[in-house]
């Protein structure tokens, strides 16, 4: 066997179809004995002669991103399967290892949603953390990945772990995981737990039953559901019941956290049935996308909620820590109006505040947080109503989670959005959570009803007092080694040859929030904490581009945004401030093009 397998490297090498670091990796996986199992998978690659497949499945180690690693599942070193899952979890075993002892005589939740061996990669990290003499508890079906944050919290455990690939293509999985807070690791932590990953060379497993009869796998249910539930059940802030909705779990986990808040609190729910059932393919994908952010992934929904003449159309990613929306236009129409994420952000964020305002419940001390690629105008809400606002952030809910657990009082949390269809209120989970949302919303919409308005008149209401903002975001997907290497040039070509103006308005302001030794063509890695430039345009600093590659998909992500004062009409408002944020997200998409190589 290994003089077949050196015959065969050997003249993969003189043909050159593959880079020396592919080579590398793809020697490792074909001649080491503790990857024998993905021999055939591979020898049917080389069969085909799909040496770009292999290339790209093979040129690197999957990249640790956002709290772990995520791409699609499938044979290499750059690809999730039991290999590079089995290398996330024996890393994360020997991160749990270096805090010593007290840290291993806790344990890791596991959970997983509906993709692709998500069952299997779960009970396989639990086989990781019982060789390692660490215990886990592991949900017994699939689990919401906010979930997962409160039962760490609840259950005083070191970390938890859930497979998923969040709002990725169906084709991806992922290993996501938490510390002992219920948030995300940040800097300097991640970077220990990327080093790790990377230093992985042998895992320890112990069989799943063994670990169950040793008292080091315990499955946990609806014990966990039930309290969960409770505390979200606890953020509520109206008693009204009066909207109908239209939800979708878009075949995954959000039946076990959205559905059951929503109907457990009274109100009228129509699941989507083509939809309603977990399901690894995701048959009903547009595509390969089940990303709520697509208004097209929310068409079944969107049907139901006209065909039904519902208020609102809800739809969870995947793993349900994120909700898309839709809500009706008109009290005495059908149509329905798909929301972005920034509308959902300022409509829930001016609902909460409102309420607890009219409750006597808002200090100076109580604190708002979002993204600085969020829209401006969330901020701008809360700072009216005489509360602390943080709206720097870099993206990821795991800084969110930082500020919280940073506070003294983490009472004085009120809310918490990202434009990527993230929000939290609450303190019990540390990351975003649709169920959370969902609730909120509904109760939003269902007072809108009871006074003969619609979310979409709220939002107009909004913007009549504080300005109109327009927010758009442009994803520009490069797949593969070559998109990598696009992604790179894009961000590098930015910074060292910046645009000086913008659809005719000149660039007043640059901020990069990349440490600057870490610009130049030499130092620079592609989504390194701070990788983030932004182009501002006015002196309020509300006119802005931001650019940045995508921590967690092969994109680059453009975020638009621009602001006029409603004098008069709105419509002609939106009418001009829509069409100057078309011509500046033409600008800067065509302005990048010159960065991109077809070759």
């Amino acid at each position: 066997m290994r003089e077949g397998l050196s015959t065969i490297l050997a003249q993969i090498k003189d043909k050159k179809v593959l880079s020396p670091e592919a080579l590398v990796n793809l020697t490792i996986w074909l001649t080491r004995e503790d990857m024998a199992e993905f021999r055939v998978e591979i020898f049917d690659l080389l069969n085909q002669g799909n040496y770009e497949h292999l290339e790209d499945a093979f040129y690197t180690r999957i990249k640790v991103g956002t709290g772990g690693i995520r791409g699609i599942i499938g044979v290499g070193s750059n690809r999730i399967n039991r290999r590079t899952i089995a290398e996330a979890a024996q890393a994360l075993a020997d991160f749990i290892a270096d805090f010593g002892g007290i840290a291993k005589q806790h344990s890791v939740v596991i959970g997983y949603e509906a993709r692709t061996n998500a069952k299997e990669f779960a009970e396989m990290c639990a086989e990781v953390f019982a060789a390692n003499d660490i215990k886990s508890y592991i949900f017994d079906g699939l689990r919401a990945t906010p979930e997962i944050s409160f039962a760490v919290r609840f259950l005083g455990a070191t970390a938890g772990v859930q497979i998923t690939a969040s709002h990725n293509p169906r084709t991806d999985n992922g290993f996501k995981f938490y510390w002992s807070d219920g948030g995300q690791v940040v800097p300097p932590l991640d970077l220990k737990f990327m080093e790790l990953v990377q230093k992985v060379d042998r895992i320890q497993y112990l069989k799943f039953s063994d670990g169950l009869r040793k008292n080091l796998i315990t499955f946990i249910g609806k014990e966990i559901d039930e309290v969960y539930y409770q505390a979200i059940h606890g953020l509520s802030l109206s008693q009204s019941r009066s909207a109908t909705i239209v939800f979708s779990p878009i075949h995954g986990a959000g039946i076990m956290n959205v559905l059951p808040v929503l109907r457990n609190a009274g109100y009228m729910v129509e699941v989507v049935p083509e939809q309603a059932v977990p399901d690894a393919q995701f048959p009903t994908a547009k595509g390969d996308l089940i990303n709520p952010e697509y208004e097209e992934v929310m068409e079944l929904p969107i049907k139901l909620a006209e065909k039904l003449e519902y208020d609102l159309a809800i739809n969870s990613d995947p793993d349900a820590d994120r909700i898309g929306v839709a809500a009706k236009k008109k009290m005495n129409e059908s149509t329905v109006q798909f929301l972005t994420g920034n509308e959902i952000g300022i409509a829930l964020a001016h609902f909460i505040l409102s309420a607890r305002q009219a409750k006597g419940e808002l200090t100076s001390h109580h604190l708002l947080v979002e993204t600085y690629v969020t829209t401006s105008l969330i901020g701008d809400i809360a700072r009216r109503f005489g509360i602390t606002v943080k709206d720097d952030l870099l993206v990821g809910f795991k800084f969110i989670g930082e500020v919280i657990e940073k506070l003294s009082d983490k009472k004085d949390f009120v809310f918490a959005a990202e434009e990527s269809l993230g929000y939290l209120a609450g303190t019990f989970v540390r990351d975003k959570d649709a169920a959370i949302a969902a609730l909120l919303l509904a109760e939003l919409v269902s007072e809108c009803k009871d006074k003969g308005q619609t979310l979409v008149g709220y939002l107009d209401d909004i913007y009549r007092v504080y300005g109109y903002y327009k927010n758009r975001l442009h994803m520009a997907e490069f797949p593969g080694k070559k998109g990598f290497q696009n992604i790179r040039r894009i961000m590098i070509g930015f910074r060292q040859k910046p645009p000086t103006d913008l659809a005719g308005i000149p660039i007043l302001k640059v901020l990069d929030r990349l440490p600057e030794a870490q610009r130049s063509a030499e130092t620079y890695k592609v989504g390194a904490t701070g990788d983030q430039l932004t182009f501002i345009f006015s002196a309020d600093e509300k006119t802005r581009v931001t650019v940045r590659p995508s921590g967690t998909e092969p994109k680059v992500k453009f975020y638009i945004q621009d602001r006029s004062d409603v004098v008069g009409d709105l419509e002609e408002t939106r009418l001009h401030t829509d069409a100057r944020v078309n011509l500046l997200t033409f600008d800067i998409i065509e302005y990048s093009r010159q960065f991109v190589r077809e070759d």
